[in-house]
């Protein structure tokens, strides 16, 4: 059966499962399936979402989730363009470079990268190519130019997660694992993910980065993002201050309009900077937080140009921030006598006191005194939490032993045997062999040759001349009464009898030879 994650990114910008499913086939039908149960698992379906170029995979997206982008993996299109196109003309020309450069960028307008496309194939006579023009066709699944004002589609190009998540899981587990082997490889390999993003968590918030510069927005990026999505906005504030400048501005109504040189970029245009003061409404030519969800670095200059001392909230995407992952356990906390009305609050109170709890620990964990004090004041409510405590009904019987013995309770959904089919992938990792390529590996092995005969193909056991001599010299002796003669020096064995056992008087060894090293035991 097929393994089927979905992978996604966290506040830290790192892979993180948010599904996965165990398929029989990879039909429209099955994959359609699938995409319905994670939907009604969220509740609703992404806005992006990368594939390779599978057909069912195309269909079935269209099918369940039409208002999802379908984006297609730049990297397996590109992959093919030595084959599809020729090693020549890659190799020995720009082609190869010049169609990468306007492929990959995402700071060309559409229409921009339509005229460059077109002057690419126009010089190098590809008008007519079958390939290219089919790839073109697809432009706007997967050219960078036509996701510009996309959210978060910046961040997945290529199928790269996707690989790194199958990686990930094939480090815990094979193809010949049973269901219950894989299930239990499986909780072993979320765990894992589950403790990375806690440790994450942890250096987060009680870490603190160094300082790049005296910018005040930059100590509050430190306080708000998580600490991996901080050094990225460090990054961007530095290129600010020491790569940007300002070359001018003009006035449009309300907004200010600045033409920002960036020395990093290749490109001698200017980014344009809209931004009214009285909301601080930003907005960027280079459409950075559009796609990532972050101001870019001509933003933070003009913020800098024009001494902005609080970061504009309206900017601040909550998935970036430190507490966009509760630090408890997913699910409802709430008990049986708990009010599910205030399932939010009481939800969102026990994160706070989590978090505050942790942050005390970690903060007086040097001062013993301190912590002694907060450990009483903390046990001061033991007492208080035993007198309210609502008790709950006592387990049933079949409860308490399926508690005891591990066991989930009977379930009545039908577990079908799954049908046996091939899909992408599977089944040998060697590649099949020609008769000719089979006939030259044999050729050059060795073969066995007999000692006999000296032919090949078997051994002096198995010779058709050994086993007629044996059987000629037999019936010899048989019918005149005496023995062959052996020639003096050399050294043969010949079994005379039935073979049967060594008791018997017609079974006789004889030897003959140089038996000089023997001893009078050995003879015998």
């Amino acid at each position: 059966m097929m393994f089927v994650p979905f992978t996604g990114i966290d506040n830290h910008n790192r892979n993180v499962t948010l599904g996965a499913a165990i398929l029989g086939s990879e039909t429209a039908e099955t994959y359609s399936w699938l995409l319905r149960a994670i939907k009604n698992a969220y509740g609703y379906a992404p806005p992006v979402i990368v594939t390779d170029q599978d057909p069912a995979m195309k269909r079935a997206i269209a099918d369940v989730w039409p208002e999802s982008r379908h984006r297609l993996c730049m990297w397996h299109i590109m992959d093919k363009l030595t084959t599809k196109v020729g090693a020549a003309l890659c190799s020995n020309t720009d082609f190869r470079k010049r169609l990468s450069a306007v492929v990959w960028t995402d700071s060309l307008l559409p229409e921009a990268f339509e005229a460059e496309w077109a002057a690419i194939i126009h010089d190098f006579g590809l008008t007519d190519h079958e390939w290219l023009t089919y790839i073109y066709g697809l432009r706007e699944s997967w050219i960078p130019a036509y996701y510009r004002e996309e959210e978060m589609s910046g961040l997945m190009r290529t199928s790269s997660r996707s690989e790194s998540e199958n990686h990930f899981f094939g480090k815990i587990s094979n193809p010949k694992c049973t269901l219950v082997e894989f299930l239990s490889h499986f909780d072993t390999a979320i765990e894992a993910q589950r403790h990375e993003h806690r440790k994450n968590d942890h250096d987060t918030r009680y870490t603190n980065p160094g300082e790049w510069s005296d910018f005040v927005l930059e100590k509050q990026a430190a306080q708000i993002y998580t600490r991996t999505l901080f050094f990225d906005v460090q990054l961007e504030i530095q290129h600010a201050i020491h790569r940007c400048a300002s070359v001018r501005l003009d006035h449009v109504g309300d907004f200010i309009k600045f033409f920002i040189k960036d020395l990093d970029q290749p490109c001698s245009s200017y980014f344009e900077v809209m931004i009214r003061e009285e909301d601080v409404t930003v907005k960027c030519t280079c459409n950075r937080f559009e796609q990532f969800g972050l101001f870019c670095s001509h933003i933070f200059c003009v913020l800098r140009i024009l001494d902005i001392r609080e970061f504009p909230k309206q900017y601040i995407l909550r998935r970036w921030t430190r507490e966009a992952v509760p630090n408890s356990s997913p699910g409802s906390i709430l008990t049986d006598g708990g009010n599910p009305d205030r399932s939010d609050d009481v939800n969102r109170c026990v994160r706070e006191i989590s978090h505050a709890t942790e942050y005390v620990v970690n903060k007086l964990i040097s001062n013993f005194d301190k912590l002694s004090d907060f450990r009483d004041h903390i046990k001061q409510f033991m007492s208080a939490a035993d007198e309210a405590q609502i008790n709950a009904p006592p387990k049933t019987r079949r409860n308490r032993f399926a508690e005891l013995l591990g066991v989930a309770p009977e379930s009545t959904a039908t577990i079908r045997v799954p049908v046996g089919t091939r899909f992408k992938g599977c089944g040998s990792h060697k590649r099949l062999k020609s008769q000719k390529e089979r006939a030259v590996s044999q050729s050059g092995s060795k073969r066995r040759q007999c000692s006999l005969c000296k032919k090949y193909g078997h051994n002096r056991v198995t010779c058709w001349k050994y086993n007629v001599a044996g059987a000629e010299a037999g019936s010899s002796r048989n019918a005149g009464g005496n023995e062959d003669t052996i020639p003096e020096g050399d050294a043969a064995m010949v079994v005379q009898g039935d073979g049967t056992g060594l008791n018997d008087d017609d079974d006789v060894f004889y030897t003959s030879g140089n038996d000089a090293d023997m001893d009078d035991e050995e003879m015998a």
